[in-house]
């Protein structure tokens, strides 16, 4: 659950909470546990400094877009960093020693008749 601004400017964790936070940072400071419980726990034994929490969009966009562009803003008024986050969006190349078959309609047509002459012999005998 990521944090969220209010009308009002300020932030709350959720969709649901309450807007007490001033920044974005100290909103995702307050609730960087919740952010890393269970799978999300990381695992390393260096200290974490601070957790980004990726919404789904933002993953879509990653990985479609091979960027997102993300906006953390700092302790005092005013300040803020963008962060751009890319992704090596490569389309997968075939191999030439590997190319996709493709059976034209006479090698369909007589592996088909190949098969069905097999059943008929098995059923004669």
């Amino acid at each position: 659950m990521p944090c969220e601004q209010c009308e009002e400017g300020l932030y709350r964790w959720g969709e649901t909470g309450e807007c007490l936070y001033e920044t974005l940072e100290d909103c995702q400071l307050d609730n960087q546990d919740a952010y890393l419980e269970g799978d999300l726990e990381p695992k390393s034994d260096l200290p974490i400094d601070f957790t980004m929490h990726f919404s789904r969009d933002q993953m879509h966009d990653l990985h479609e877009n091979g960027e997102v562009l993300i906006e953390v803003e700092g302790s005092e008024e005013g300040e803020k960093m963008n962060i751009l986050f890319t992704y090596d969006v490569e389309e997968e190349e075939v191999e030439e020693d590997e190319e996709e078959y493709n059976p034209d309609e006479e090698e369909i047509k007589d592996t088909f008749v190949q098969c069905f002459d097999k059943v008929i012999k098995n059923l004669k005998e």
